[in-house]
């Protein structure tokens, strides 16, 4: 009988399996606090062993040994709010395994109820560049923070940019004392969605802290300004932001887009503040519109103009430039 060939004497070991996630089980729980959030989750998988004779040195950006693993928590599928690294992990006998943890929360600012999703990610920090599963919870949530209540409204005077602010609010449980709250006038580079921005920051004031439940009324911040502001900034959205101060510095907790305020005209007329008289006098505004506009004011910015009865796009643009707020 001849001598069995040398490859078949010694069988190589098979590589080890490894436990690979690959969507969740089950429901999910978060549980929310001013700027963290805490998740009990279950991940079902299977068991994955690499084929090496047919790895090649140049597979090591793709081969799933090389590739991390996360949890993340998306708001409307736009913001990313929390993120879970995931090490290694075990299942038991139902082949499931328990994630979650606390982890710092960057909450979006607004008042807007938001969709929540949890996301199964692969790739590296930074760069998960594999989604696996996608977990969307059923009721939208609203973040309680401190917010801007009732209408802002802006213009020049004296040199002076000023704001009225119908108040500012703490919708926080009583008793749990807002972080220093101050207010920040910027000129972005594109509306504002609640997530992070970029833009040119034009004024601040520190208001202090706020206990919930609570409210201030009637504020009237007011900044020096030149006389004719640089084109390149009035070409930016102006945007009011109300900032609360954490651990993590300074993040935005509400906002108002704001129209700029035309420089003072003796020709320009108050959409808030003429009588009915006066603004039936502005031509295109006829004695109906008039009453309608006393009636639904005040006004918050121009545009809202457009909800007003008898006030198309059209006529809206012709008197852009003869109203104010």
């Amino acid at each position: 009988m001849p001598p069995p060939e040398p490859d078949s004497i010694m069988e190589q070991d098979p590589a080890p399996a490894r436990w690979q996630p690959t969507c969740f089980a089950g429901e999910a729980r978060l549980r929310f606090e001013t700027d963290s959030v805490e998740l009990q989750a279950w991940l079902s998988g299977q068991s994955v062993t690499r084929d090496v004779s047919n790895a090649s040195d140049t597979d090591t950006d793709t081969d799933t040994d090389n590739r991390m693993m996360a949890v993340q928590l998306w708001a409307d599928e736009a913001l990313l709010l929390a993120e879970w690294p995931l090490g290694p992990l075990q299942p038991d006998p139902r082949r499931l395994t328990p994630v979650g943890g606390r982890v710092p929360l960057a909450q979006p600012a607004g008042q807007a109820r938001r969709r929540l999703a949890l996301k199964l990610v692969s790739g590296q920090p930074g760069s998960w560049d594999r989604l696996h599963d996608c977990k969307r919870l059923l009721l939208p949530h609203r973040f309680l923070q401190p917010s801007l209540t009732g209408s802002v409204q802006v213009r020049f005077a004296g040199g002076e940019l000023k704001l009225a602010i119908a108040g500012i609010s703490n919708p926080r449980a009583a008793g749990e004392l807002s972080g220093t709250l101050a207010l920040e006038l910027w000129a972005l580079q594109r509306p504002y969605d609640g997530g992070p921005f970029q833009g040119q920051p034009l004024g601040s004031m520190t208001l202090g802290s706020l206990g919930g439940q609570q409210q201030w009324s009637d504020l009237g911040p007011s900044w020096r300004w030149p006389d004719t502001v640089p084109l390149a900034v009035a070409q930016g959205q102006l945007t009011l932001m109300l900032r609360e101060w954490t651990p993590a510095a300074y993040v935005t907790r509400d906002w108002r887009r704001l129209d700029w305020p035309r420089q003072p005209d003796d020709q320009a007329v108050s959409v808030n503040r003429s009588t009915t008289a006066r603004l039936r006098s502005v031509p295109g505004v006829s004695d109906r519109l008039a009453r309608q506009l006393v009636a639904s004011r005040p006004f918050a910015s121009l545009d809202e103009l457009l909800r007003v009865r008898g006030m198309n796009e059209r006529l809206h643009a012709r008197l852009r430039d003869r109203l104010v707020l």
